[in-house]
């Protein structure tokens, strides 16, 4: 593998997924990524990951990275809370400040920027992600999505694979590019709910998609995490429920409240945030599984 690259790239930073589609175009921002490249001339084929909202992780996110580049992979790791002067924040802080329209559009500016390259098979693209981040894989993987921030004849992603993502939204309209998608969860991890993990996944099905929801039973949070011992973080999300309509308004499925912008999603996440917490424990045996999953996974790109 060659050495990794800390890069930027030009991307949009909207704050609700509608602010793509009004007269006046959001923000521009310069996305911080690191690029991991494997050996040889290409093309290869590629990987964006997603980060969780534990923020960017050595022995998380860069370790994918390395490993995913040692497998004959092209990797851009996106840090859209190091981006947006988050990385140094607790978890709370970056689910308030950085919404996922931000995280999306950070994603898809990576699929474009590993598209455009040279050395990357712009047909054999998948994206990754961790937590907040698997929930932004999930999303990615609806047409609806895509052509809001890529256009109709944008690339797409050929592959989308989960790590217990967070089962927040769903979408009225389910369409999909086609691309499989695998959601990975634990059996105890209390910041998933699991039966809308699955709903998700049969929307994912109708929409086109050949999904895979695998539960791992026993399996806490981040199995492929460093805490040795159980580790509790306080406020869950398995109660919030979102849904994303087709003219771009997300609602609250529960209590019908209407994201608008800023303000109005921190109230919807503040009324739903589970105080209980969940717990994280890492499992050698289930992050080998789940290792080498993901490369049967992309290697079918």
């Amino acid at each position: 593998m060659r050495v990794m690259q800390k890069i930027t790239l030009d991307g949009p930073d909207p704050v609700m997924i509608h602010d793509m589609l009004g007269e006046t175009p959001p923000p521009k921002i310069a996305v911080e990524a690191e690029l991991y490249l494997p050996e040889g001339p290409g093309p290869h084929p590629g990987v964006v990951v997603s980060e969780g909202l534990g923020g960017l992780q050595d022995k998380r996110e860069r370790d994918y990275g390395r490993m995913l580049a040692e497998a004959g992979y092209a990797v851009l790791v996106v840090d859209s809370f190091g981006t947006r002067g988050y990385g140094d924040n607790g978890d709370f802080v970056r689910a308030m400040k950085v919404t996922e329209a931000m995280m999306l559009g950070d994603a898809f500016t990576a699929l474009a920027a590993l598209a455009a390259r040279d050395d990357v098979d712009a047909g054999r693209i998948g994206i990754i992600g961790f937590s907040y981040g698997g929930m932004i894989t999930q999303l990615a993987a609806y047409e609806q999505l895509a052509r809001a921030y890529l256009g109709a004849h944008g690339p797409r992603f050929a592959c989308h694979v989960s790590y217990y993502g967070c089962s927040i939204p769903r979408l009225n309209d389910p369409a999909t590019p086609g691309a499989p998608v695998t959601i990975l969860l634990g059996g105890l991890d209390r910041n998933v709910d699991i039966a809308r993990a699955e709903a998700i996944g049969d929307d994912l099905r109708r929409g086109g998609s050949d999904v895979e929801v695998i539960r791992y039973d026993g399996i806490y949070h981040q199995w492929d995490g460093t805490d040795e011992t159980r580790r509790w973080v306080p406020a869950n999300l398995r109660y919030l429920h979102l849904r994303l309509d087709r003219d771009y308004g997300i609602h609250d499925e529960r209590g019908r409240m209407k994201m608008r912008g800023r303000w109005s999603r921190r109230a919807v996440i503040l009324r739903h945030a589970d105080p209980r917490g969940y717990h994280i424990l890492r499992d050698r045996e289930t992050t080998k599984k789940t290792n080498d999953l993901l490369l049967a996974r992309l290697q079918a790109m």
